[in-house]
Parts: structure tokens; sequence; C-alpha cells
């Protein structure tokens, strides 16, 4: 081993540090009493707050089940503190403060970036499943929708062309009002072919849906304290423009026979679906459609807009053709231009987060700077005496620049660890602190999604050991400058 690699560890964890007979049970006693202390103190804090009871009711099945994963907080907590003392006993103090400061950071950015990066994979995934890949509008309502998606299914890459009309209905039960979308769903589609909404309902079955009968969102179920087999009523705007002619329609009365649950509020709380022959008796259409939703072989965007760009070129004609008899040009948008705004947003969020967060690694590299400055200043004869023995400065400076490196490569993989161990228990951690229907009103998700990506890895990681080894450029320039004789002379 090179020698300055061995006086950088040697000087980071000195060996022999406290060592006695009776250091190894007082660490041990230590551990057990501070750990055991913050656990007592945790769980007086969620029970007189009525958190357990609240986790109880969300996340477990069982009493036993709670006690048991709480049991294990316990063992995590011993874990973490036996690090803590076990690094105080075999590091000096400033040292050991760095590692942990460059832990915490590294846990922030790790926690922060794979939640922001599950939010943004859920979401894409979400707008997709809800909305399909493509979807294909006109100004007004497309006259011949069988026609366009017969030919939408020739184009290569298209897996499912569904026909959609859109709408807005009130929905009362019990005298609980609503007023969701409503939306057609192909009942005669063969099941490898239908909407992926309804292919596996929450409850129910979606053979059963007929002309007399409706599908309602999980969340909207919820709010209305409709269950399977109720009766709502369904009021559409067609009875206000028969009022005007002096026609009276009755609300129809459906039959409720499946929930779907898409795991995306926004949809669940605000969605129901009929059969399409249903739907335009509600609004009194002939055969037209508001839309036609394309489903792809493949998610991936790059193949998404070359399908658009075919879909497009394919319907050319058709355009030129509509222009002679009808107004209606029909345009293709794919998922991520539908849903711009809201992507965009998210973007920039995630953006800001880590910049910031990179803030917190940047005073950690600070607290490297002043660990090794002080290491420095107390070993300025030790570095005087390397410098007699034939040391040249730059394996002086050698040595402080690769302490750094050691406490950026501990204190990141340590937080790799602890960022792992947050993300895991995520869900259990935020629904102890915040009520879960704000969780759901705010971010849309029943649970907090999550995301590893390599990348973030790879970038956190790379930019935690640059910083920390630039951190101790600076006291290295300083003890290579150190003339031998002024150190030896050093009292």
């Amino acid at each position: 081993m090179p020698w300055p690699v061995y006086l950088a560890m040697k000087h980071l964890f000195p060996t022999g540090r406290g060592a006695t007979r009776s250091a190894p049970r007082r660490a041990v006693g230590l551990t057990l009493a501070i750990a055991t202390v913050l656990f007592v103190v945790l769980v007086a804090f969620l029970w007189w707050h009525g958190v357990l009871w609240r986790m109880r009711a969300i996340n477990y099945d069982t009493t036993t089940s709670l006690v048991a994963h709480v049991a294990l907080v316990w063992v995590y907590l011993v874990i973490g503190v036996g690090f803590v003392v076990l690094l105080f006993r075999c590091t000096p103090f400033f040292n050991a403060m760095s590692i942990l400061g460059i832990t915490l950071g590294v846990t922030v950015l790790l926690t922060v970036q794979s939640v922001m990066n599950g939010f943004a994979y859920e979401y894409d995934s979400m707008f997709i499943k809800t909305q399909g890949n493509l979807i294909v509008r006109a100004d007004s309502l497309i006259k011949n929708p069988q026609e366009v998606a017969q030919a939408i299914r020739q184009v290569s890459g298209v897996k499912i062309v569904e026909p959609v009309v859109f709408g807005v209905v009130m929905l009362q039960h019990d005298n609980a009002p609503a007023f969701p979308q409503i939306r057609s769903f192909d009942i005669d589609a063969p099941p490898a072919l239908r909407n992926p909404m309804v292919k596996e309902l929450d409850s129910g079955k979606f053979d059963d849906l007929d002309d007399h009968s409706i599908l309602l969102g999980y969340g909207l179920a919820n709010q209305l304290g409709v269950h399977l087999g109720d009766h709502v009523l369904v009021y559409t705007p067609l009875m206000l423009d028969r009022l005007q002619k002096s026609e009276l329609l009755t609300p129809k009365d459906l039959q409720v026979v499946g929930i779907f649950k898409s795991n995306f509020a926004p949809y669940d709380n605000n969605t129901v679906g009929v059969t399409p022959r249903l739907m335009r008796e509600l609004y009194g259409f002939d055969d037209e459609a508001t839309a036609i939703e394309v489903r792809l072989d493949n998610d991936d965007l790059e193949h998404t807009f070359e399908v658009k760009t075919a879909i497009q070129k394919m319907l050319a004609p058709l355009n030129a053709r509509l222009a002679q008899g009808d107004p209606a040009h029909l345009t293709v948008e794919t998922w991520e231009e539908r849903n711009q705004d809201q992507l965009t947003i998210l973007y920039v969020e995630k953006s800001v987060m880590f910049y910031i967060m990179v803030v917190i690694v940047i005073v950690a590299a600070f607290c490297i700077l002043c660990s090794l400055a002080t290491s420095v200043v107390r070993k300025t004869r030790e570095i005087g005496v390397l410098g007699a023995m034939g040391a040249s400065p730059s394996g002086v400076a050698t040595i402080f620049c690769l302490q750094g490196l050691l406490i950026g490569i501990v204190g990141t993989f340590v937080g790799m660890g602890l960022a792992v161990f947050l993300l895991y228990y995520r869900q259990e951690i935020v629904t102890s602190v915040v009520d879960q229907r704000l969780i759901i009103e705010f971010y849309n998700f029943y649970a907090f999604p999550v995301q590893f990506q390599p990348w973030d890895f790879v970038k956190i990681t790379g930019f935690t050991f640059f910083i920390s080894t630039l951190a101790g450029i600076l006291p290295a320039i300083w003890a290579a400058r150190l003339k031998p004789a002024d150190c030896l002379r050093y009292e």
C-alpha cells in the first residue's frame, strides 16, 4: 500500500483509539441505552398523538403486525446508534461530524430524487393508462369514428383503437350529488383489447356492463357511499335542452355493476363509465364520437412520436376528403403534449429540489475542510518529520486529499443505506404524521411512489466524491507548503 494512502487511513481511523478491555462492553451498553431511550420517546410521542392506531388502521392487518414492525424500529435504532457510537470511538470528533454531514446530505439527495422520479414515472404511467398513448380529436364531433378507427388500426405499432364519447353529468345517490366526467367503454372488444381501466375492476365484472348499468371510480364511489348493486340517477345536459323545447326527460336510473381503481386519485374521483350506445343516448348523438383513443404496443416516447407521424400521414387524405363536406379536422396528440403543463411543473420542481439539497452536501464539505485544517494544525510536527525523512510536498498533500475522499466514500455509502431504509418505510413514516386523505388530495396518489434510477446514484456519488476531495485541497496545499524545519520547531 502506498505510504500516503496508509497515513491517510491511519489519521482518519487511528488504531487503538480508546482501546481497553471494557471498551466493547461500554460501547454496547451505551448503544442499547441510547437506542432504548430514543425508542421510548418515539413510541410515547406516537401514542400521545394517536398515530399508532392510525398506522394500524391504514397499513397493518392486525395489532400483532403493528407490534412486530414497531419492535423492528427498535432494532433499526440499535443499528443506527451503534454505527454513530462506533464512528465516534474510531475516528476523531471533527472527522466523525464530517462523515455524518456527508451521510445526511446524500440521504436527503437520494430520498428526494427517488421520490420525485417516482412521481414522474407514476404520472407518465397514469396518463398513458387513463388517456392512451395517442388521442385523435376533431374541431367538433368525429362523424365517422369507425372508419377512422379502422384506418388507424392498419398503422404499425398500434394495439388498441377505441372511439370514445366524453361528457359531464350530474350523479345522484341518496340525495348526494356529484358532477363527474362520463365516458364510454367498448363492451364489444375482446378481453385482450379492452381498455386497461376495466381489465381488472376493484369490484364487480366488466362483462355485466350493459345499457342499464354504470361503472364508477373508486374515489367517487366512496364519496357518494355507493356499493356494488346500488342504483344512481344520471342527469345530462340534454335534459335542459329538451326542457327548453317543452319536452321532459327523466333521469336515467342505472345500477352500479363495477368499481374501477386506477390508483390515480383525480381519475378515480371524477370518472364514470357506460356503454357507447347509452352514452350516445344520454347526449342525443347518432354515431359520432368525441375522440379516438389509441394505445400502442410500446410506451416508449420516441416510438409514440413515430406512430403519431404515421397516423398523421394516414389521416391527411381523409382530412382532405372530409373538408369537402365536413368542417371537422382530425388532429393527433400524444399523452405528453396533452399534459405538457403538469409534466413541466414536475420537471422544474425536481430540478429545483435537487439544487436546494445539494447545498447540504456543500455545507458538509466545509465541515471536511475545517476538520482537515484542524488536523494540519494538530499534526504539524508529524508533517515536519515526514518532510525531514524525504517525503515530497505532493505526497504530504495527497494524504489530506485522500482523507477528504475517504470521508466522502464512507459518508456516501452509509447515506445510500439510510436513504434506501427511509424509502422502504416511506409510507409508514408519512402516514404516521400526515393524514392519508391529505396525501390523496394534494399528491393524487394513494401511496408515495418511488423509482430508483442508476444515473441518480452515479451523479450523486460522483458529486460527493468530487466535493469531498475538493474540500481537502486547501488543507493539503497548506500542509505541502510547510517547511520541515519550521514544523519541527512548532510548539
